[in-house]
């Protein structure tokens, strides 16, 4: 099959919907059944090397100066007028490249796919902006709503990361089942347990050493639920919170003034560290060195860190909520991410509790073993097959 693959969601830096793509980019090209993969972004083709060379920051932290450009993008696509502009535009800057004499399919795997004159497949990745639009800007939440709507009209086939999301899709729209198909993502394997001295020195730049923090990768945000994960450490006996601080990675998010003014006051007590933004090549090492991974999100699609913690090899607490539970598969400790009490009873729990401990560590590395990217390809074909017969 010819499949054209919109690529806008790949820039620096490589988090999220763009990781997912870029793994679509770069493993659908070795694929027997795709015999040409072309990439489409904001109306312009793009070549491997331009697509894929975004892949590279997995490894090597990534280009500084195409890490502002992602930046620069995602604030200018936040701009109300600009969205607008673009929304009008963008059916038109792909129908004029895509055309049934050279395409099969046509894959949007960012909420987005325009209505074309062959068969097109759309990942919908959440329904965050619907179940709660106060987690997002409102003519953010407004505009995606509008293009999720469009795009599940105008797709073939359909794919979401996780059954939760998939019996969301199925619920608020009514559409026939066999349009929507549940794809988990995988996980690279970067993500891995490591020895002592391996983690020593490169955990030593960040003043930590190996099995002595907590750790909390997520875009600071409310729908990440930060601030009471925040209240709930804090509450922990101060010998717990000594022995094993906290440490926050992930990027400034929308909304976040007043959980940043939180981060400073719990960093200035002694027992919060935040490092921002990690680039991909020191996250593996972040997961493998900690005690706990908790991630008590309020929503999400997937839940990649979860999975992603799991293969390295550490226990993990997150949320009964959503895809999460799907995600950690009976290998995590559950809890209710709104119960403050609950969350600090899980917190010590997961960081005392030896027996508790070891069979989420063995559980955990068994259960990641089934989330690869090799499956969600392969996956993904299938649903490229079924749009095209249909």
């Amino acid at each position: 099959m010819r499949v054209v693959l919109a690529t806008e969601a790949i820039k620096q830096p490589l988090t999220g919907i763009g990781r997912y793509t870029w793994e679509l980019a770069s493993r659908l090209l070795e694929h027997p059944s795709v015999h040409s993969i072309r990439y489409l972004s904001q109306g312009r083709w793009k070549n491997s090397k331009e697509v894929l060379g975004c892949g590279t920051s997995k490894g090597k932290g990534g280009n500084g100066k195409k890490q502002k450009e992602g930046v620069f993008y995602q604030q200018l696509v936040r701009s109300k007028a600009v969205g607008n502009v673009y929304d009008l535009l963008y059916p038109f800057l792909v129908k004029a490249r895509v055309n049934s004499k050279e395409t099969d399919l046509f894959h949007g795997p960012n909420y987005l796919v325009p209505k074309l004159d062959i068969p097109t497949v759309v990942t919908i990745h959440d329904l965050s902006t619907i179940v709660n639009p106060k987690w997002h800007l409102p003519q953010r939440a407004a505009r995606i709503n509008k293009s999720i709507i469009r795009s599940l009209k105008n797709a073939s086939q359909i794919i979401t990361d996780s059954q939760a999301i998939r019996k969301e899709v199925l619920t608020y729209f009514g559409l026939p089942e066999d349009r929507v198909a549940a794809i988990h993502l995988g996980v690279d394997s970067v993500f891995r347990p490591r020895t002592f001295a391996n983690l020593q020195v490169p955990l030593g730049q960040f003043g930590l050493k190996p099995g002595s923090y907590s750790l909390c990768v997520a875009t600071i945000e409310p729908r990440k639920n930060i601030m009471r994960l925040i209240s709930a450490y804090r509450e922990l006996p101060a010998q717990i919170r000594c022995q094993w601080p906290l440490v926050l990675v992930g990027e400034r998010g929308w909304n976040s003034q007043e959980i940043h003014q939180e981060i400073i006051r719990a960093a200035q007590e002694g027992w919060l560290k935040y490092l921002g933004y990690i680039p991909q090549g020191l996250l593996p090492l972040l997961y493998a060195g900690c005690r706990l991974f908790a991630y008590p999100s309020l929503y999400e699609g997937f839940g990649l860190p979860i999975a992603e913690a799991m293969a390295s090899g550490v226990p993990v607490l997150t949320s009964n909520r959503s895809s999460m539970p799907e995600v950690a598969g009976g290998a995590s400790l559950l809890i209710e991410p709104e119960d403050e009490i609950a969350l600090r009873e899980g917190l010590s729990l997961a960081l005392q509790d030896e027996g508790w401990r070891s069979r989420a560590v063995e559980e955990g590395l068994r259960h990641a073993l089934e989330m690869t990217w090799d499956a969600c390809i392969e996956k993904t074909i299938a649903v490229y097959d079924r749009a095209i017969r249909q």
